[in-house]
């Protein structure tokens, strides 16, 4: 049975706002300006998660490769150039998963928890959106490791992990994987069994 969470509208609002620090530009203006926060401070590179296609894009284009990387073939909800393409790209892992636009589906979440823990780098291709991936992304991934999306028409957004920023995320998560903004694909699934269902999901991600 797979399971689909919708975003509910009073929730919307946490989105507004970038999770992290708006970098202003694009492409190669960006990159520059980001570069800095992907080594620590003995030069050590840190792990770098991209989410988008146009995100994903610049930093190969720029010689970074993120250890994961989530596209949708989607930029604005318009089919991205073939220059663009995920397919362009041949350095990963590909993983591919559905994920309806609006919606956090367990298929996501658990190819998300998967990737951070694997020692390969891995691209998430998602039939549908990865508009609301940046919210698992970034309560999985390790403390300094710097999580990368893009903001429609302002720029790039860094999100620097900390413990601080996980606990933040991870509240506001589970408060999306409440049973009551569950639905499923199956037919004659029961509230109870649904319910089943969702509890036995969070006991696999938390």
């Amino acid at each position: 049975m797979n399971l689909y969470f919708d975003l509910p509208a009073e929730l919307r609002p946490f989105l507004k706002n970038p999770y992290g620090k708006l970098f202003p530009g694009n492409g190669p203006e960006v990159i520059n300006q980001i570069r800095p926060l992907l080594t620590d401070a003995a030069g050590k590179k840190v792990p770098v998660i991209s989410v988008g296609d146009v995100t994903t894009y610049n930093l190969i284009s720029a010689g970074i490769f993120p250890k994961l990387c989530l596209v949708d073939r989607l930029t604005k909800r318009l089919p991205v150039s073939e220059i663009i393409s995920p397919a362009s790209h041949s350095n990963y892992c590909d993983v591919r998963v559905k994920n309806p636009a609006g919606t956090i589906s367990d298929e996501m979440v658990l190819a998300v928890q998967k990737a951070l823990n694997s020692s390969e780098d891995i691209r998430i291709c998602v039939d549908g959106e990865e508009d609301l991936a940046t919210i698992p992304v970034i309560a999985f991934s390790k403390p300094d490791s710097v999580v990368l999306y893009g903001q429609p028409d302002e720029g790039m957004v860094a999100v620097v992990v900390t413990d601080v920023k996980k606990e933040e995320m991870t509240k506001f998560f589970r408060q999306i994987l409440d049973v009551k903004n569950a639905k499923t694909t199956a037919t004659g699934v029961s509230k109870e069994a649904l319910s089943a269902e969702v509890d036995t999901f969070l006991g696999k991600i938390f």
